[in-house]
């Protein structure tokens, strides 16, 4: 038995990094997944790995800022699998990288609406089934940046700081129907993202700042989403969880 037999899970942007991650170690515990990307190419490679490891596997291509789409390939994947159970809002977006006087309101549109935007609508369409239920767990994906000042990042920081104020408010809010609501902050991980921006040189100096002298891996980052997805963290919800190697140490 493993610990998601009979679990549904949208992964949003689950066609690389850490959401394909993501999908491939839920479904050698036992979960359906629900892959959707822009990216149509990866959503494949993703859902064939599924596949390859006994799972079923189904692809939504759609944009989380098109909010209306979102709501179809909500009720699409409802209607393939017949629930969610497990909703990971992954799909993200690089930083803007400048000082604030060169932000543009496309920035801050696109980070607003892709981090903050996505993970609102997408529950939204997804909330209604779980209460009916009386069960879901839902990961909004942060990051370090959500909870450290990172120069030159402004936008970025805004949307990542937000996903965790509305994963607070969520879980209480969704709290009468055994809804659990968590976050993880990945902090340096090495995804398809920061190695098209970054050189070899850049990523070995970041990783310096970092007590454990590397960069995560997605399935680092991976692992913690899976916990909070699962029976074990049926007590845990509003909560934090930042892999992070040691760059950010928090507590009393």
């Amino acid at each position: 038995m493993g610990q998601f037999d009979g679990r549904i899970a949208l992964i949003t942007g689950s066609g690389s990094g850490i959401g394909r991650a993501t999908a491939l170690i839920m479904a050698e515990r036992g979960a359906d997944i629900a892959v959707l990307d822009r990216n149509m190419e990866g959503a494949e490679e993703t859902a064939e790995k599924v596949r390859a490891l006994g799972r079923s596997a189904k692809i939504w291509e759609a944009d989380v800022t098109d909010f209306g789409a979102m709501a179809e390939a909500v009720k699409a994947v409802e209607g393939a699998f017949g629930k969610i159970d497990v909703l990971v809002n992954n799909a993200g977006v690089s930083s803007d990288r400048c000082p604030l006087e060169e932000v543009t309101p496309e920035m801050f549109h696109r980070s607003m609406y892709v981090h903050l935007g996505g993970a609102i609508f997408t529950t939204q369409a997804v909330i209604p089934g779980m209460k009916a239920r009386g069960y879901g767990k839902i990961v909004n994906i942060s990051s370090i940046q959500g909870m450290v000042g990172h120069a030159n990042g402004a936008t970025y920081n805004a949307a990542k700081g937000g996903v965790l104020a509305l994963t607070k408010g969520w879980a209480r809010e969704f709290s009468e129907w055994k809804i659990c609501v968590n976050a993880v902050a990945p902090g340096h991980c090495l995804t398809p993202m920061p190695m098209a921006r970054d050189t070899p040189e850049v990523l070995a100096k970041k990783a310096e700042s970092v007590p454990f002298k590397r960069y995560g891996q997605p399935e680092e980052m991976g692992y913690a989403i899976a916990y909070l997805c699962s029976p074990e963290a049926d007590f845990v919800t509003g909560q934090v969880i930042s892999p992070n190697g040691g760059y950010l140490m928090v507590g009393y």
